[in-house]
């Protein structure tokens, strides 16, 4: 009698699964109650229990009951998974448990115990349901490093420049612009565009305009002092009357001859002098002494070629459009990151970051791009280098960390970085004095390094 009433209420045990985690231990299992038939006053109370010669382990355990009995539990705010079973329908359970890896653990037979109770939890028949016995499977450990991105320094001012080369065209030795004359239409265009974006942009206000004249080695040294200064000149009259533009906005210098651009185009020329006249360039003599020798080095065929050819590029106003721009609430800032992102600093675009949850694809996009309009900024770098690790973009990480500095947070970046490329050793040390300095995740990632080696340790075995 007893054995049918049992069998009424045993449920089917499916998938029964013990994996190992690092640290922890963790029990699986399906329960079937397509069979179970419950009157409304039972119940019956599985328990799981980890078991090897006098260690025992229980896990939680799970209760299904009838309609009437739920509630009673319910009420009694009872401590295990509750579960009401509604009779003659297809039901099942997923069990999941974890619980802290013991060694005794890696022979242990999990048993499934059930309790068939009415009325007060009166135990009516007890039985083992299910077992099993197996080799603890040790699955590799996957490293699960925190990441500590680092806020950058608010900007209380934020100074921009926006740059460019203007070739303007001048009949010889004359200083005067006459915007029509060859392609000077064309390079006085794209200075105005350059000064009209900031100029009619209400984030922006302009503090200088600096240009800077080079004439090319051509003639006396005398003459191309007053052709370069004079020509900056005659670019800076352009703007300020183009604009209205106050006198004191600009600073002009120029640099008579471009012997430094010169040196570049020889550099990468296929010239058989190319040595020669490279260390003719860099030597100590008169620039009217150093031409007379390019001459004769080059002789009359190649100099006459160097003059149609190089010279004019040689001929030039450097120019720089410096500007201020203002701060801005992160809704702006997320439209501007759109559109133009150089008026953001750092900070700004650390916050819009903040507003995506991390390791997102707009999240890692935005660390991306800081990084690419502030190059050479530790912190962009090392925040670059954080987010391409989530990634799994090691490389490209490695090459941000390699500009990231030397603070306790790029130390730290590095560690994890050796860590996720099971570079153990190297990370250990890096790893520790982070968590010496404080560095938040420090602690965590150590963890993670520990249960890491250990698994490698066991994988050996």
């Amino acid at each position: 009698m007893g054995q049918t009433r049992l069998s009424a209420t045993q449920p089917a045990v499916e998938d029964l699964q013990i994996l190992r985690n690092g640290e922890q231990v963790r029990v699986w299992f399906r329960l079937r109650l397509d069979s179970v038939s419950l009157s409304a006053n039972r119940f019956i109370r599985l328990l799981p229990t980890l078991t090897y010669q006098d260690s025992v382990c229980n896990l939680p355990a799970i209760t299904v009951a009838g309609k009437r009995q739920y509630i009673m539990l319910q009420r009694q705010r009872h401590s295990d998974e509750l579960i009401k079973r509604n009779n003659h329908s297809s039901q099942s359970y997923e069990y999941s448990a974890s619980t802290p890896y013991q060694q005794w653990m890696d022979d242990a037979t999990l048993y499934l115990t059930q309790d068939y109770c009415g009325c007060r939890g009166q135990s009516f028949e007890q039985a083992a349901i299910a077992s099993r016995h197996f080799p603890m499977k040790k699955t590799e450990y996957k490293v699960q490093p925190v990441f500590a991105f680092l806020a950058p320094a608010v900007e209380i001012v934020k100074n921009r420049e926006e740059c460019g080369q203007a070739f303007l065209d001048f009949p010889v030795n004359e200083t005067i612009i006459y915007p029509s004359y060859r392609s000077n239409a064309k390079e006085l265009s794209q200075i105005e565009r350059t000064i009209d974006v900031i100029k009619n942009d209400t984030n922006t206000h302009i503090r200088r305009i600096s240009i800077h004249g080079f004439a090319s080695p051509e003639g006396s040294y005398r003459n191309n002092t007053r052709l370069a200064q004079g020509r900056a000149e005659a670019l800076k009259q352009y703007v300020k009357t183009h604009y209205q533009f106050a006198d004191t906005l600009f600073d002009v210098t120029s640099t008579p001859e471009d012997w430094e651009g010169l040196g570049t185009f020889i550099r990468q020329s296929d010239l058989a002098a190319k040595d020669q006249l490279l260390q003719l360039i860099a030597s100590s003599q008169s620039e009217d002494a150093k031409e007379k020798k390019l001459r004769s080095i080059l002789g009359q065929s190649a100099y006459a070629q160097l003059l149609k050819e190089v010279y004019p590029s040689l001929r030039h106003s450097d120019y720089i459009v410096s500007y201020t721009v203002r701060a801005f609430r992160i809704e702006e800032a997320k439209q501007l990151l759109k559109t133009r992102p150089q008026l953001l600093s750092l900070n700004e675009m650390y916050q819009i970051a903040s507003t995506y949850p991390t390791g997102s694809k707009e999240f890692n996009e935005v660390f991306e791009m800081a990084v690419h309009l502030f190059p050479e900024d530790p912190t962009a770098n090392l925040n670059a280098a954080l987010s391409a690790m989530q990634e799994k973009r090691y490389e490209r990480a490695a090459q941000y960390l390699g500009k990231a500095g030397n603070s306790p947070e790029a130390q730290h970046a590095r560690g994890v970085w050796y860590l996720l490329n099971d570079q153990l050793a190297e990370a250990e040390p890096l790893l520790k004095a982070a968590k010496e300095a404080g560095i938040p995740g420090a602690s965590d990632n150590l963890r993670e390094w520990k249960q890491r080696k250990e698994y490698l340790i066991s994988k050996q075995k």
